[in-house]
């Protein structure tokens, strides 16, 4: 079976560590058996894991005045991974509540503004930081614990070194979080819970799993060639001739830095597509022999696959499967590089983060799922963004350095 195919374990919100951790439970398992669709709210997704030990939850819940993030650790699932299911961060109107599985925080954010109606999508789906240092109008304070030994049992004013407003007038300068505790439980289970309930459960339950759809592969290369670090390597080979040795987390062939096509800084240049903000393995199409070196790798493989602090071994990939897998052209980003570099020189030797996003933006728009590539790249660099399994491992080999 293709570690493609490895069907996830739905994790629950289980851990009842604050009041409102019984309600978060039997608010998913309500949508659970009303199939996972509710009128008028929305449901997110989050799936993790690796190799044979693969995992879903609910990430976010959202209506149109709450939201549900998920997201606090309840627990080790095993040696790799943690149980991420917990409830983290409650809005409901004008406040914002954010807890920790080791009672640090809470963090509370509370709307002060006068327009709540206008700003309501922004409170409950911004980033909310240094309003008064970036002189914007006061729409909320911040609280947070001056505890550092056992629970918080109060909240107080966070300026956050004179970044964020005080509380004025009739704002509160103390928040009693057993209080909050209390009114936060009661919020979602009178608007959020009942809610929920109103609706006819539905007498067949499907998973909200679907596993993805295999892709054979179709390419135009029969190997591919790339670099992992000695531990990684002793796992692939360990895999390829006996997967119950390892951990089911292990049960893969995946390797390397999760190296990303674009950094996220270009993300000012919105003609880059998301996948390029994903981490990848890096594959050579073909290897450069050196006499005195010996097998030698593109410079970009190299930078993003190399491990300069340990043993590096070649990998030869022949792959089976084509999906989430991609071919761009380097030689783009090289070429409007120099150009850019042409253009400021000789008054700068350094490209800024703008003139950066354009010659990433022109390598971004190159990216092709394998299959659909039919020949012309000047420099030809495949892109992996999931794991592989042991049998599209040809070998391991130890690199001359």
């Amino acid at each position: 079976m293709s570690v493609l195919n490895v069907t996830p374990r739905f994790l629950y919100p289980r851990f009842h560590q604050y009041p409102f951790d019984d309600v978060a439970e039997k608010i998913v398992k309500a949508i659970e058996k009303r199939n996972w669709k509710v009128p008028g709210i929305k449901i997110e997704f989050h799936n993790y894991g690796s190799g044979e030990a693969k995992y879903q939850m609910i990430s976010c819940i959202s209506g149109e005045n709450f939201k549900l993030e998920f997201g606090r650790i309840q627990g080790r699932l095993n040696a790799e991974w943690n149980d991420i299911a917990g409830l983290a961060s409650i809005c409901i109107p004008k406040q914002i509540l954010k807890v920790f599985s080791d009672y640090s925080g809470p963090n509370y954010c509370l709307y002060v503004g006068d327009n709540w109606e206008k700003d309501k999508k922004w409170f409950m789906n911004s980033i909310k930081l240094f309003a008064k240092l970036h002189n914007e109008p006061k729409r909320y304070l911040k609280y947070r614990s001056h505890t550092y030994n056992g629970r918080a049992k109060q909240l107080f004013p966070d300026d956050d070194l004179d970044r964020e407003y005080l509380p004025e007038g009739d704002e509160p300068c103390i928040i009693n979080l057993r209080e909050k505790y209390i009114e936060f439980t009661k919020w979602l289970e009178k608007y959020v819970l009942e809610y929920i309930l109103s609706f006819e459960e539905e007498s067949k339950v499907e998973s909200p799993v679907h596993n993805e759809e295999i892709i054979p592969y179709r390419g135009l290369w029969t190997n591919l060639y790339s670099i992992c670090n000695y531990s990684e390597a002793r796992r692939i080979l360990t895999g390829k001739i006996d997967p119950k040795k390892l951990s089911p987390e292990d049960r893969h062939a995946k390797f390397g830095k999760g190296y990303r096509l674009a950094p996220f800084f270009t993300k000012i240049n919105n003609q880059i597509p998301e996948i390029a903000y994903e981490g990848f393995i890096w594959c050579d199409v073909c290897l450069q022999q050196s006499g005195t070196r010996g097998t030698q790798f593109s410079p970009e493989v190299m930078n993003a696959m190399h491990n300069y602090m340990d043993h590096n071994f070649i990998v030869s990939i022949k792959l089976k499967y084509a999906n989430q897998t991609y071919v761009v052209d380097f030689s783009k980003f090289i070429e409007i590089r120099q150009q850019l570099f042409s253009k400021i020189s000789p008054e700068r030797d350094t490209l800024n983060n703008e003139e950066l996003s354009i010659a990433y933006a022109s390598l971004a728009k190159t990216i092709i799922p394998v299959n659909e590539y039919q020949g012309g790249y000047k420099q030809p660099i495949v892109l992996i963004n999931r794991e592989l399994d042991f049998e599209e491992i040809e070998s391991v080999k130890e690199m001359k350095e």
